[in-house]
């Protein structure tokens, strides 16, 4: 069980994230959704303390981090348990595809290389990214770039892996490989937090979804108790102007 407890965050006088608190099960896909500017992204952000909340912890394994403190070796300790794939991918331009997802396992983790090196091959594989290896990102896609930061992510063996709106820097004909390869690691056992718009994917995909508005989770629960018959009005509200209740399941 994975805690996050009592989590604030503001920018000046905004609050962002009002006192959230959320326990995660292991093997939980769970999506986050919402209107914009509603802290979905900060909330990750925070969780993995590349923002700092004003308070909040993380009950991670068998140690309680204060997120609100910047501590090197424990912001390092954190890191060994999480992973997280950005919107706009964050890979190291000057570096292959293959040494872009070497880097966490050599500088966080202390593996030698070589052994750096297996591990990365294996989940270049994972993503289909395998005969990319060498290749640097400004030769790749952008979905091939997200999916080598998938990969990235993954190499960590992360307890918590933490998605931001992974999709939403793509072009739409690239958006469909993404999807694939997440839905296939979220059935594979992993833990994750998954911020996305792709509505359809995160009622198929996730175990359990929450909706924030305004820093705060008005609504929790299956995504068929989500989506289909939400109890609060605010939800109700997002979704009638999407057009989105009782609408089909995403396919593949």
């Amino acid at each position: 069980m994975i805690k996050i407890k009592g989590l604030s965050k503001k920018y000046h006088d905004n609050v962002v994230l009002d006192d959230v608190s959320l326990d995660i099960k292991e093997g939980d896909v769970i999506g986050i959704i919402g209107p914009s500017g509603t802290g979905k992204s900060t909330l990750l952000r925070c969780i993995d303390q590349l923002e700092l909340p004003e308070k909040g912890s993380i009950d991670l394994g068998d140690k309680e981090i204060d997120l609100s403190k910047k501590n090197k070796k424990e912001i390092n300790a954190l890191r060994q348990h999480t992973g997280m794939v950005f919107q706009k991918f964050n890979l190291f331009e000057k570096k292959t595809a293959l040494e872009n997802v070497m880097e966490g396992l050599v500088v966080v983790k202390k593996l030698p290389k070589e052994d750096a090196k297996k591990i990365a091959l294996q989940e270049l594989s994972k993503v289909g990214m395998t005969s990319w290896a060498n290749h640097y990102p400004k030769h790749l896609s952008g979905g091939q770039q997200q999916r080598v930061a998938i990969a990235r992510a993954l190499a960590m063996k992360p307890q918590l892996l933490l998605l931001d709106e992974p999709t939403s820097a793509l072009d739409p004909e690239l958006v469909g490989e993404v999807l694939d390869v997440i839905k296939d690691i979220a059935g594979k056992g992993y833990t994750m937090l998954l911020v996305s718009h792709e509505m359809s994917f995160v009622k198929n995909v996730s175990n359990r979804v929450i909706f924030l508005d305004k820093g705060h989770i008005v609504e929790d629960g299956t995504p068929a108790e989500v989506f289909e018959h939400p109890k609060n009005q605010r939800t109700k509200d997002f979704f009638a102007k999407m057009n989105l209740m009782n609408q089909p399941d995403y396919i593949i």
